[in-house]
């Protein structure tokens, strides 16, 4: 082996630790973005996106810190629980440098004054990582379920 190959093996060992960094990074914000929703403060949430994030539910798509920071206020407008939310089997890739995708189920559970709320879905996320510090360039919400656990997850008729 010559000192040239040895050099060449060292950049690929040191590209593939950097991106499994990154993923470590990318994997870290979405802890801290479930923790975030579980004690909303909008300005903080947005704040875990880069400054032209966006940001896509079943309800439109937000750009910018400003437009997520709205989008997180208007939330208990439509939903009052107070929940916990939960990240399950995330799918964590590296997609080139400082960029990650990430798609990750996810739960919660909550509670109003009279009832109690479950629901699930899909993020699905690209994480943009600068020197370790992850941020979502953009993050796809998709609801799969959002009901109250007194009515219970019945069948839908599917005539």
């Amino acid at each position: 082996m010559t000192d040239g190959d040895i050099a060449t093996r060292m950049d690929d060992v040191e590209a593939r630790l950097r991106r499994l960094e990154d993923c470590t990074a990318a994997t870290g914000l979405l802890h801290r973005y479930a923790a975030a929703l579980d004690n909303p403060v909008p300005e903080l949430v947005a704040g875990l996106f880069t400054a032209d994030g966006i940001l896509s539910t079943g309800r439109g798509e937000y750009k910018g810190h400003d437009a997520i920071a709205d989008f997180y206020r208007t939330v208990p407008s439509f939903d009052p629980s107070e929940k916990r939310h939960f990240i399950a089997l995330p799918n964590v890739a590296s997609a080139g440098d400082g960029v990650v995708e990430i798609e990750a189920y996810f739960t919660y559970i909550g509670r109003d004054d009279d009832a109690s709320r479950l629901g699930w879905g899909l993020y699905r996320d690209t994480v943009l990582v600068n020197e370790g510090q992850a941020l979502f360039s953009s993050m796809v919400i998709e609801m799969h379920f959002n009901g109250n656990l007194n009515q219970g997850w019945p069948r839908r008729d599917r005539s």
